[in-house]
């Protein structure tokens, strides 16, 4: 069975097997005035490819890096180089965990050979661990996209027709407590600020440790869950800014053995500059 998430030392005992591929997918808000891909290309982990979480995206939405269609993510992951029976290593160095993002869209397309480096780059640089700045050679490979029954979306129309029914799926939303409660502004111009009306609180960095950026153990991240109220019996959405951090809380509750779960892709950058109803303390 693959693991949701590798360690730094088994990546780095494993890095040269032919079937292990290695993928960053960083992305940053433009406020953080970071760019990701020169950040790549100034160094990375040796043999590592660009997962450009913008550019992999519905090129048609007016939505930021919103779920591609299958034949389009296929196309862009055989230009990266990747295989159907390859094990791909997916890691960032954003405090997003965009990673997260990169692993639940090969999960939506039907690979399951996909884990997300633990700590990301962050850790692997702080274990003294070698990185290059040389570009991977590329071979194109013969990635295809397969069913599969877990991870699936919502739209907003869907959240907004059923907020009233008791039997609907809990919403969890992974921005920081602020922006949650509406007394912080957020970072896209001219949206909203609140929540959806019932949605819980897990803010996204909760589920790390401060000081190694790695997962907590999965009691204890199943516990604070648990204390946003989050009922584990029941059929979980979850949400963010623009869908990116939502996926690390999907992977959070898959550490947890919890994946009846789908995501609000277009998430708070949607339904805040919508006419939908909001929520503040």
């Amino acid at each position: 069975m693959i693991e949701y998430i590798v360690s730094a030392e088994w990546l780095n005992a494993h890095q040269n097997e032919a079937n292990i591929k290695i993928v960053e997918a960083t992305f940053f808000l433009p406020t953080m005035n970071r760019d990701a891909a020169a950040e790549f290309t100034a160094g990375h982990i040796p043999n590592a490819v660009f997962f450009d979480i913008d550019a992999i995206s519905d090129p048609d939405s007016s939505l930021p890096h919103m779920l591609p269609n299958a034949e389009s993510f296929a196309q862009s992951m055989r230009e990266l180089g990747l295989n159907n029976e390859d094990h791909i290593i997916v890691y960032d160095r954003s405090s997003l965990v965009s990673s997260a993002r990169a692993w639940w869209m090969f999960r939506f397309f039907g690979h399951q050979k996909i884990s997300v480096l633990d700590g990301g780059y962050e850790y692997w640089t702080a274990s003294g661990l070698a990185t290059s700045h040389h570009s991977a050679k590329i071979q194109k490979g013969n990635f295809t996209t397969r069913a599969q029954d877990e991870f699936q979306t919502i739209t907003m129309q869907e959240i907004a027709d059923g907020l009233e029914n008791t039997d609907f799926p809990q919403i969890i939303d992974a921005r920081a407590a602020d922006r949650f409660a509406g007394q912080a502004a957020e970072p896209r111009p001219g949206l909203r600020a609140g929540h959806i009306p019932g949605a819980l609180n897990v803010p996204i960095n909760s589920l790390f440790d401060a000081q190694t950026k790695c997962f907590k153990q999965k009691e204890v991240i199943q516990a604070l869950f648990e204390q946003a109220g989050v009922d584990y019996g029941k059929p979980a959405i979850t949400s963010c800014g623009s869908g990116v951090t939502a996926c690390g809380l999907i992977l959070g509750l898959a550490l947890t053995g919890k994946t009846d779960i789908r995501l609000y892709d277009g998430s708070w950058t949607e339904w805040g500059s919508s006419q939908n109803p909001i929520a503040t303390p």
